[in-house]
C-alpha cells in the first residue's frame, strides 16, 4: 500500500486532508439563507429567488433578524435557531458580520458553509488575517467554508441554484461536465455559454479567495462523483501544487480528464533576468509546461474549455492524431484540411485497399482525405450510409470529422439523419459541424440537438475540439508516474562558490558532479597562453572571464574558432581593450577545446509555487529569441525527459534532419542528472547551461561547454 493509499484509507484525500463533502455543497437537503431580505432587486434576495424559481426541492430556511418570513418561508433570527439539521448555509452579510455569523452555522453544525462577501485576503494582510479566522471557526467545528469572495455553487444535476446571481440561464442541460473557477463572474460565464449552445453540465462552483475549499479539494471531490466525467477549470493561480497534483492523480486514476484555461498569463518583470533560464521561465511558460507534465490539458479560450469537455463526455479517447475529414463540398473538404494541419492533426491519404473498397461504390471521383463526397450524396441515402460505413472500416485513421455546409430544411432533413446514424454508431471519436447562417440552418441545428452525436457550429471549432482531443491522449499516455522519480540526497553549498561564480568555477562544480564539461584551462598570465593552447588543440574558443559578467558573448568576451597563435593574439588584446573601456575586474583567460554539434540549453530555476524546475530547449545565443524551450518539475526520470525534448523543434532536428542524427541519449542522460543535481541543490537559484554541444551520434556525447550559476544569497 503506498502513502496516498494509507491516506485515503484513513478518511483523508488524496493530499492528507479532511475530504470535501460534496454533496452538502452541491446536494444539500436543506439551505439556510443568511441576510436574506425581500427586496426583490437586491442582491441578498437572489439566492432565494433563485431556489424558488428553480423548485428546489431541499428545506429553505431564510435567516434574518428583521424579517418574520419571506415568500412565505418563516424567518429566523440566527441559524443556531432553525432547530433541525442544516446541510449548507449561504452567507450574504456583509464582511464585518461574516465571523460571527460563521461561528453560529459552525455551532449549529452547518457542514458546508458559503462566505459571498469581499473584504478578506484579497484585502491585504489585516484581510489575511480575517480570512484565516474564519476558517478557523469552520474547522474547528468540522465546517468546510467555500470562499470567501465568491458566488458559491450550482447543481444541475440536483437542481440546487442557490447561487446569488440572476444572470442565469433560465433554462438547464444537465451533463457530466463539472467546472471549478476560482472566478465567480467566470463561473457564470462558462456554465451560461454552455448552457445557451445546448451543452449539458453537472455544475460550477466558483471558490473565490480559496480561504478553505480550493480547487484541488474540488478535482479530488470529483474524481469520486459518479456524475462527473469531465473536470474543466478556470484558474488565475494555483496555491497548493502538491494537493493539486494529488488530486490531479486521483481523476486520472478515475479515467476523469482535467482540462484548465488559465488567465494572468503575463510575465512581465516577475523573474530575474541574469539567466536565460530565468527570463524565459515566466508564470504562464511554466505553468503550461508543468500542465503538461501531470497531465492537464490546457486550453486557451473559453470555447475551448467546453467544447472540449463535452467532446471528452460523448467520444472515446483516440489512439492517434490521424484524423479522416469527409464532406459533400470540395471546398470545405480542402478548408478543413488545412485548419486541421495548422492544429497539428495529421491528414494522411487513405490506404490502396480502402480507396479500392470506396472506387466500388462511387460512381466517379477519386476517393482520398478529404473525402468529397460530391453531388452524388444528394438524395441518395443508401449510397452515404455505405460509404460512411466503409470509411468507418478504415484502419488509417482514428479520428473523423464530417463538415457539412449551410443545409436548409429540405436537406438538413433527408440528409443529416445519415451523416448522425454514422457518428453515434462509429467506435472512434465522431463530429459533426453543420455551419449555422440564421434564418436558413435552424432546422438541422435541431436536429442535431435532438441527436445524441457530438457537433459544432463550424469546422473550426469541431477541428479544435479533436486537436484537444488528441493532445488529451498524449498527455494521458505520457503523463509523469511522480512515483517512479529518483529521492535526491541534499548537496551542501560549496564554501568556495560565491554567489555568482565565474564559467570555470560554476564548469568545475559540475564536472565534480559527474556533468560532462569541455575541456579547458584558466590562465592568470596571458604569457602562458601560446603554450597551454598547443595543448589544447587548435581550433579552439578564448574567453575573457569578468567578475559579475554572466553573458560574455554579449560584450565581445568570446572568441570562437581560433586557428593559430596570432588569432589568439589578437583576441587577447581585443578583450584587454574591452575591459579597460568597460572598468571591469578581469579574472582570468579561459581557453577551451572547440566542440561542434547541435546547440541545446538546458538550466535550472526555483518557482515560488511549483518548486525546482529544469529546463531545456534550443539553446546558443538565440536561446531567447527561439523561444523553443520545455520546463520540468525536478528532478525528472528519463522518460519524462525523453518526452520533454521530442516535442520540441530542436527535438526533431536532434532525432534526425536530413541524414544527421545527434546524441539525443546523451543529451537525455545529462537532462536528468542536473535535474537530480539542481534539485538536491537547494542553495542554487539559477543555472543555466548554455550552450550543451550534443555531437553526431557515437561521436563525443552531450558536453557543457558554457555555464553559469547563480546561487541563493547569504543572510
Amino acid at each position: 500500500m503506498n502513502e496516498e493509499e494509507t491516506l485515503t484509507g484513513t478518511g483523508l484525500d488524496a493530499a492528507g486532508r479532511q475530504p470535501l463533502d460534496l454533496g452538502a455543497l452541491l446536494a444539500p437537503r436543506s439551505i439556510a439563507i443568511i441576510g436574506a431580505s425581500g427586496n426583490d432587486e437586491g442582491y441578498s434576495s437572489r439566492s432565494l429567488a433563485n431556489l424558488l424559481r428553480t423548485g428546489y426541492a431541499g428545506r429553505i430556511f431564510p435567516v434574518n433578524p428583521r424579517y418574520e418570513e419571506l415568500e412565505g418561508l418563516r424567518c429566523y433570527a440566527k441559524v443556531s435557531d432553525i432547530g433541525e439539521p442544516v446541510d449548507a448555509a449561504i452567507l450574504l452579510v456583509r464582511a464585518d458580520l461574516v465571523p460571527e455569523t460563521v461561528r453560529d452555522c459552525a455551532g449549529a453544525g452547518v457542514k458546508a458553509i458559503t462566505v459571498c462577501a469581499a473584504g478578506f485576503a484579497e484585502d491585504g494582510e489585516t484581510g489575511r488575517n480575517r480570512q484565516r479566522e474564519l476558517v478557523d471557526l469552520a474547522r474547528a467545528q468540522g465546517s468546510r467554508l467555500l470562499g470567501p469572495n465568491c458566488i458559491g455553487a450550482v447543481s444541475v444535476t440536483d437542481n440546487v441554484v442557490a447561487c446569488p446571481t440572476l444572470n442565469i440561464t433560465g433554462a438547464h442541460t444537465a451533463g457530466h461536465v463539472s467546472i471549478v473557477s476560482q472566478s465567480g463572474g467566470m463561473a457564470v460565464n462558462l456554465f451560461n455559454r454552455a448552457q445557451g449552445r445546448g451543452i449539458g453540465i453537472r455544475g460550477f462552483v466558483s471558490v473565490g479567495n480559496e480561504g478553505d475549499v480550493d480547487v484541488a479539494d474540488l478535482i479530488d471531490a470529483f474524481a469520486d462523483d459518479p456524475q462527473t466525467k469531465v473536470i474543466a477549470l478556470f484558474v488565475e493561480e494555483l496555491r497548493d501544487l502538491p494537493a493539486f497534483k494529488a488530486a490531479v492523480a486521483k481523476a486520472h486514476r478515475a479515467g476523469k480528464p482535467v482540462l484548465a484555461l488559465k488567465v494572468g498569463r503575463s510575465d512581465a518583470g516577475q523573474r530575474s533576468s541574469l539567466s536565460h533560464t530565468g527570463a524565459m521561465g515566466g508564470s504562464h511558460t511554466v505553468f503550461r509546461t508543468i500542465m503538461e507534465q501531470l497531465g492537464v490539458l490546457e486550453v486557451d479560450s473559453v470555447d475551448a474549455l467546453i467544447d472540449t469537455a463535452d467532446l471528452m463526455t460523448r467520444v472515446p479517447v483516440p489512439e492517434s492524431n490521424r484524423v479522416l475529414i469527409v464532406s459533400p463540398s470540395g471546398g470545405e473538404c480542402s478548408y478543413a484540411a488545412d485548419r486541421a494541419s495548422e492544429l497539428g492533426l495529421d491528414v494522411l491519404a487513405l490506404s490502396e485497399e480502402t480507396v479500392q473498397a470506396l472506387s466500388r461504390t462511387m460512381r466517379f471521383g477519386t476517393p482520398s482525405n478529404p473525402f468529397d463526397l460530391t453531388g452524388q450524396v444528394i438524395g441518395n441515402m443508401e449510397f452515404l450510409l455505405e460509404v460512411l460505413g466503409e470509411l468507418e472500416r478504415a484502419p488509417e485513421f482514428d479520428m473523423v470529422l464530417y463538415a457539412i455546409p449551410t443545409w436548409g430544411a429540405h436537406d438538413a432533413e433527408r440528409l443529416l439523419p445519415g451523416f448522425i446514424t454514422a457518428a453515434e454508431s462509429s467506435t472512434k471519436p465522431t463530429v459533426i459541424s453543420a455551419w449555422t447562417a440564421d434564418n436558413l440552418t435552424e432546422r438541422g441545428g435541431e436536429i442535431l440537438a435532438d441527436s445524441s452525436a457530438a457537433h459544432f457550429a463550424s469546422a473550426d471549432a469541431a477541428l479544435t475540439a479533436l486537436s484537444h482531443l488528441a493532445r488529451w491522449a498524449a498527455l494521458r499516455r505520457g503523463a509523469g508516474d511522480a512515483s517512479a522519480r529518483s529521492s535526491v540526497m541534499p548537496v551542501p553549498r560549496p564554501v568556495e562558490l560565491p554567489e555568482l561564480p565565474t564559467e570555470h568555477q560554476a564548469k568545475a562544480f559540475l564536472r565534480q558532479h559527474g556533468l560532462a564539461v569541455s575541456r579547458e584551462v584558466l590562465l592568470a598570465d596571458p604569457a602562458a597562453a601560446p603554450k597551454m593552447a598547443a595543448e589544447i588543440g587548435w581550433p579552439l574558443v578564448a574567453k575573457q572571464l569578468c567578475a559579475n559578467v554572466v553573458h560574455k558573448s554579449d560584450l565581445g568576451l568570446v572568441q570562437v574558432g581560433l586557428r593559430g597563435e596570432a588569432e589568439l593574439a589578437r583576441a587577447m588584446e581585443d578583450f584587454a581593450d574591452i575591459v579597460a573601456a568597460q572598468g571591469l575586474e578581469s579574472e582570468g583567460l579561459l581557453l577551451a577545446e572547440l566542440r561542434q554539434g547541435a546547440e541545446v540549453i538546458v538550466g535550472g530555476v526555483r518557482d515560488p509555487k511549483f518548486g525546482p524546475l529544469v529546463m531545456v530547449g534550443a539553446g546558443g545565443v538565440l536561446a531567447e529569441l527561439l523561444d523553443d524551450v520545455v520546463f520540468r518539475q525536478c528532478p525528472v526520470t528519463r522518460e519524462e525527459a525523453a518526452k520533454a525534448i521530442g516535442g520540441l523543434a530542436v527535438g526533431r532536428l536532434l532525432r534526425g534532419y536530413r541524414g544527421t542524427a545527434y546524441d539525443l541519449d546523451s543529451l537525455i542522460e545529462l537532462v536528468v542528472h542536473f535535474s537530480e543535481l539542481f534539485a538536491a541543490s537547494d542553495w542554487l537559484h539559477q543555472a543555466d547551461l548554455n550552450p550543451v554541444i550534443v555531437s553526431e551520434t557515437s561521436q563525443g556525447g552531450a558536453v557543457i561547454v558554457d555555464a553559469a550559476l547563480i546561487l541563493t544569497p547569504v543572510h
